[in-house]
């Protein structure tokens, strides 16, 4: 069925749930400079008078100052409007795939979705939160955070909100949004004319792109490799849906509760703690091979 699309139809297929995504944040971040900066104009308005406004357009530093300062003003509210952006993609993703859903099935090609157990569920917050540590210590224990102020500035701006919002947006939306447009349709679209490696591998280089810096874009890589591995596995996006979400609140509260920083006070406990991260995933890892791949199986009778 993949086969027989024309090659602007495939493209679409793997970039557009990204320009989906990235357009409509994109909207949001605009509304919230305009917004930002009306209120800059007025507040310039009502402390220097009306004259103050066309000083500040006019002006090359004035003008410079106020950009810098809506600039700084709009970073304090970068993780609600990620989070607004999500509410309205996450409709517009899920249509999507849904509609791809019943395609499949007048096509008479995907049948009824193989998709595993729900007591199986539990094993992927596990593995997620497990490797989410582990490799946060990883990555805190080689001090790659130090070599990128990119990754620095991001995390400072991302834990600003409090820690309601950081959970909601971060913890929650977030991963829904993102699990929808790279596993639920860029994976899956993917996966109808590759094999599990190729699809996986390409998914999670796009995913590790998009965060914007080497310290995220690896994290994000390995953890994209994984939310493939288990929506393989499971043979529904909820399977990487719930990874992420336990990876993200693991961070989250680990970021709010210094977790990573008592952790890295003693070689010892890192040590101790990474160790049993690793030996907790690979468990599980050993245990879901044994799972027949869900979606394999959908995939071949597509084919």
């Amino acid at each position: 069925m993949g086969n027989s699309q024309s090659y602007g139809k495939r493209m679409w297929n793997i970039w557009g749930p990204l320009v989906i995504k990235f357009g409509i944040s994109m909207i949001l971040y605009m509304m919230g400079t305009t917004i930002l900066a009306a209120q800059y104009f007025m507040q310039e308005a009502r402390e220097n008078g009306a004259e103050a406004m066309m000083e500040v357009m006019n002006d090359a530093q004035k003008y410079e100052a106020m950009v810098m300062a809506v600039a700084e003003r709009l970073l304090n509210f970068t993780v609600p409007l990620e989070g607004m952006a999500a509410i309205f993609t996450i409709p517009c993703l899920l249509f999507w795939m849904l509609r791809d859903r019943r395609k499949e099935k007048l096509a008479a090609v995907g049948g009824r979705n193989a998709r595993a157990s729900w007591w199986k569920y539990p094993a992927i917050a596990v593995i997620s939160s497990a490797l989410c540590v582990g490799l946060n210590n990883v990555i805190l224990l080689v001090s790659l955070p130090s070599a990128s102020k990119a990754y620095s500035d991001t995390m400072e701006v991302l834990y600003r909100p409090s820690f309601a919002m950081q959970l909601a947006c971060l913890g929650l939306l977030v991963p829904i949004c993102e699990e929808l447009a790279f596993r639920g349709l860029i994976y899956r679209h993917l996966r109808k004319d590759n094999g599990f490696a190729g699809a996986a591998l390409y998914s999670s280089l796009i995913f590790a792109i998009t965060h914007g810096n080497l310290v995220q874009g690896l994290y994000g890589f390995i953890m994209g490799m994984l939310f493939a591995y288990v929506y393989e596995k499971y043979g529904s996006v909820l399977a990487p849906i719930l990874g992420h979400i336990a990876a993200n609140v693991i961070a989250v509260v680990g970021t709010r509760y210094n977790w990573f920083g008592w952790m890295m006070e003693d070689v010892m406990r890192v040590g101790i703690v990474t160790a049993f991260c690793a030996f907790a995933a690979s468990t599980i890892y050993v245990q879901m091979q044994k799972m027949d791949p869900a979606l394999q199986q959908e995939v071949t009778k597509e084919k």
